[in-house]
Protein backbone atom coordinates (compact mmCIF):
# COMPACT_ATOMS: atom_id res chain seq x y z
CA UNK A 1 0.00 0.00 0.00
CA UNK A 2 2.85 2.21 0.96
CA UNK A 3 4.58 1.82 -2.88
CA UNK A 4 0.89 2.64 -4.52
CA UNK A 5 0.77 5.99 -2.52
CA UNK A 6 4.46 6.67 -2.97
CA UNK A 7 3.53 6.54 -7.02
CA UNK A 8 0.19 8.38 -6.72
CA UNK A 9 2.34 11.59 -4.92
CA UNK A 10 5.57 11.20 -7.37
CA UNK A 11 3.18 10.78 -10.74
CA UNK A 12 1.14 13.89 -9.70
CA UNK A 13 4.62 15.97 -8.85
CA UNK A 14 5.91 14.71 -12.20
CA UNK A 15 2.86 16.11 -13.39
CA UNK A 16 3.24 19.73 -11.36
CA UNK A 17 6.90 20.19 -12.88
CA UNK A 18 6.91 22.44 -15.97
CA UNK A 19 8.36 21.53 -19.48
CA UNK A 20 10.07 24.17 -20.89
CA UNK A 21 11.45 27.25 -20.05
CA UNK A 22 8.38 29.29 -21.14
CA UNK A 23 6.50 27.14 -19.18
CA UNK A 24 8.83 27.54 -16.10
CA UNK A 25 8.33 31.55 -16.91
CA UNK A 26 5.01 30.89 -16.43
CA UNK A 27 4.70 29.32 -13.63
CA UNK A 28 7.24 31.35 -11.79
CA UNK A 29 4.86 34.92 -12.51
CA UNK A 30 2.21 32.83 -11.52
CA UNK A 31 3.40 32.00 -8.01
CA UNK A 32 4.42 35.72 -7.93
CA UNK A 33 1.03 37.06 -8.76
CA UNK A 34 -0.32 34.90 -5.94
CA UNK A 35 1.89 35.71 -3.18
CA UNK A 36 1.51 39.56 -4.32
CA UNK A 37 -2.39 38.63 -4.26
CA UNK A 38 -2.03 36.97 -0.69
CA UNK A 39 0.35 40.08 0.82
CA UNK A 40 -2.71 42.40 0.05
CA UNK A 41 -5.98 40.16 1.16
CA UNK A 42 -6.47 41.44 4.54
CA UNK A 43 -6.32 45.29 3.00
CA UNK A 44 -9.07 44.14 1.19
CA UNK A 45 -11.11 41.79 3.73
CA UNK A 46 -10.63 43.62 7.08
CA UNK A 47 -13.64 41.43 8.90
CA UNK A 48 -12.26 38.12 7.70
CA UNK A 49 -8.71 38.98 8.87
CA UNK A 50 -10.03 39.74 11.94
CA UNK A 51 -12.38 36.72 12.32
CA UNK A 52 -9.17 34.52 11.47
CA UNK A 53 -6.83 35.78 14.20
CA UNK A 54 -10.08 35.01 16.82
CA UNK A 55 -9.86 31.64 15.51
CA UNK A 56 -6.50 31.00 15.77
CA UNK A 57 -5.90 32.46 19.32
CA UNK A 58 -9.13 30.40 20.33
CA UNK A 59 -7.16 27.57 18.53
CA UNK A 60 -3.87 27.92 20.24
CA UNK A 61 -5.86 28.18 23.27
CA UNK A 62 -7.60 24.95 23.27
CA UNK A 63 -4.27 23.60 22.37
CA UNK A 64 -2.32 24.64 25.11
CA UNK A 65 -4.92 23.26 27.25
CA UNK A 66 -5.38 19.89 26.07
CA UNK A 67 -1.25 19.56 25.93
CA UNK A 68 -1.54 20.48 29.50
CA UNK A 69 -4.07 18.40 30.12
CA UNK A 70 -2.21 15.70 28.35
CA UNK A 71 1.33 16.28 30.74
CA UNK A 72 -1.18 16.40 33.94
CA UNK A 73 -2.36 12.87 33.15
CA UNK A 74 1.30 11.81 32.06
CA UNK A 75 2.61 13.16 35.31
CA UNK A 76 0.15 11.56 37.45
CA UNK A 77 0.38 8.45 35.88
CA UNK A 78 4.31 8.65 36.31
CA UNK A 79 3.77 9.42 40.13
CA UNK A 80 5.56 12.59 40.08
CA UNK A 81 3.74 14.47 43.09
CA UNK A 82 0.71 14.66 44.63
CA UNK A 83 0.36 17.95 44.44
CA UNK A 84 0.42 18.18 40.62
CA UNK A 85 -2.58 15.48 40.30
CA UNK A 86 -4.87 17.01 43.16
CA UNK A 87 -4.17 20.59 40.56
CA UNK A 88 -4.86 18.74 37.63
CA UNK A 89 -7.98 17.12 38.48
CA UNK A 90 -9.66 20.84 38.57
CA UNK A 91 -9.00 21.43 35.28
CA UNK A 92 -10.09 17.74 34.35
CA UNK A 93 -12.81 16.56 32.30
CA UNK A 94 -14.97 13.88 34.82
CA UNK A 95 -14.18 11.09 33.01
CA UNK A 96 -10.44 11.36 33.21
CA UNK A 97 -10.78 12.17 37.19
CA UNK A 98 -10.24 8.81 39.65
CA UNK A 99 -11.98 8.59 42.59
CA UNK A 100 -12.07 5.18 43.54
CA UNK A 101 -12.87 4.39 47.12
CA UNK A 102 -10.89 1.14 46.71
CA UNK A 103 -13.90 -1.10 48.60
CA UNK A 104 -12.17 -4.07 47.22
CA UNK A 105 -10.86 -6.63 49.82
CA UNK A 106 -8.10 -9.10 49.46
CA UNK A 107 -10.45 -11.94 48.90
CA UNK A 108 -12.38 -10.27 46.15
CA UNK A 109 -8.92 -9.57 44.35
CA UNK A 110 -8.25 -13.53 44.69
CA UNK A 111 -9.34 -14.97 41.53
CA UNK A 112 -11.97 -18.11 41.74
CA UNK A 113 -9.65 -20.34 39.90
CA UNK A 114 -6.13 -21.97 39.59
CA UNK A 115 -3.82 -23.90 37.55
CA UNK A 116 -4.59 -27.58 38.39
CA UNK A 117 -1.36 -29.46 40.30
CA UNK A 118 0.84 -31.51 37.64
CA UNK A 119 0.50 -35.09 37.21
CA UNK A 120 -3.45 -34.89 39.44
CA UNK A 121 -5.61 -36.64 37.67
CA UNK A 122 -4.09 -36.89 34.38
Amino acid sequence: MFLIRTAFWLSLLILLLPTDAQQQKEIYGNAQAAVKDLGSFCDRNPGVCEASKKAAHTFGEKAQFGARMVMDFIQEKAGNGEAAATNASDRRPSFLQQNSSNTLTQDDLRPAWSIPASGAGV
